[in-house]
């Protein structure tokens, strides 16, 4: 049961800045020139909410007017663009020299990553969630993990599509699932799966839904939930190491573990830093709207988006503003890009290339 097959893009379009959005307070944030520059934007006709992924000189992801593009990734020149029958607002996945996404049709697609010709096709049943936002594939091992909105974790066979194992969970499942075995549900847990045959070995309960996708290092697991709560747990036992409090809701952003910070953003606006040893605060910086994108690091800043449209470029150690860019709509995906530049998906119906320098101090 795809809700909405036939949505007009136009409205879609019309509804960007507030479709999806979370209540934040505004506050001005300042920009430095000279940061954060344009190289080239590409045009859809729906929101970019699908987070980009380059592979081979080719940069991949999804929009609402229903395609899944190629693009020459340094360029922006079009390779090839495929309808995939509904809107795509999750990252798409690449191994092996194909593509694999899913659309809100509730199908998983793998495509020949060079031309766009689909090499085979796996479709979920319909649920009461059939709706925004679909899980993400990951694939390993000679499996595509994707969760759907069904509240059912698939592992399906990377060549040919066939299902290979089923795990069901209580609630939609809306984020990427690790391939260490790791998946959050909207029934509020964290499960914990042998990924060789989907067997459960520990589910964690946290206090709202689990949209964020787990990061899992050194033995540990962190994530990010929907009552503000930033989880670590040991990866073995499922047992709470520490939970930090953003005082906000999480929804889609996930952790980024980089040197030794965990970086997350919640709906209040604030990008949080906080130690992943003990849980406790590094910095914050507060921007002007909510935040729905995972940050990325780019020519050694963190980077991300927020649902004002402003992507900000931040000293990973102090938190301190070095840069900022503005979109035309909500930035929900960011990922880096060739060198020193990072790619933004916006609801202005843009892929922006933006090149990322380092301020002189």
């Amino acid at each position: 049961m795809a809700r909405h097959p036939a949505f007009p893009v136009f409205l879609a379009l019309a509804i960007g800045l507030v479709a999806g959005s979370c209540a934040a307070r505004p506050k001005a944030v300042a920009d430095r020139a000279g940061v954060a520059r344009p190289l080239w934007k590409f045009r859809t006709g729906g929101f970019v909410d699908s987070t980009p992924i380059v592979s081979g000189g080719a940069v991949y992801f999804g929009s609402w007017d229903r395609r899944l593009y190629a693009l020459d990734a340094a360029t922006g020149k079009v390779l090839w663009s495929l309808e995939s029958g509904d809107f795509i607002d999750a990252s798409p996945a690449v191994s092996g020299g194909r593509v694999f996404f899913c659309s809100w049709n509730r199908i998983v697609q793998c495509v020949d990553g060079a031309s766009g010709e689909t090499v085979w096709r796996f479709e979920m049943p319909p649920s009461l969630q059939d709706d925004h936002r679909q899980s993400s594939p990951a694939v390993s091992g000679g499996r595509v993990l994707v969760g759907g909105f069904n509240g059912v974790l698939y592992a399906l066979d990377e060549e040919t599509g066939r299902k290979l194992w089923e795990l069901p969970t209580e609630g939609a499942i809306r984020s990427r699932p690790s391939p260490a075995g790791f998946a959050g549900s909207g029934d509020g847990h964290l499960y914990a799966f042998r990924t060789a045959d989907g067997k459960e070995r520990w589910r964690f309960r946290a206090g709202g839904a689990v949209h964020s996708a787990p990061v899992e290092a050194d033995g540990r697991v962190f994530f990010g939930a929907r009552d503000g709560g930033v989880y670590c747990l040991n990866g073995e036992t499922g047992e709470r190491v520490w939970r930090y409090d953003t005082g906000s809701r999480l929804e889609y952003s996930s952790a980024l573990l980089s040197g030794e910070v965990l970086y997350i953003g919640d709906c209040d606006g604030v990008l949080h830093a906080v130690d992943p040893r003990d849980g406790k605060p590094v910095w914050r910086f507060r921007g002007e709207g909510a935040i729905y994108s995972t940050p990325v690091v780019v020519n050694g800043l963190v980077a991300y988006g927020d649902n004002a449209g402003k992507a900000y470029f931040l000293d990973p150690g102090t938190g301190e503003l070095a840069g900022s860019y503005r979109a035309g709509g909500p930035i929900q995906a960011i990922a880096p890009g060739p060198g020193n530049s990072v790619y933004l998906g916006s609801r202005d119906g843009y892929l922006h290339a933006v090149s990322v320098s380092r301020a002189e101090r």
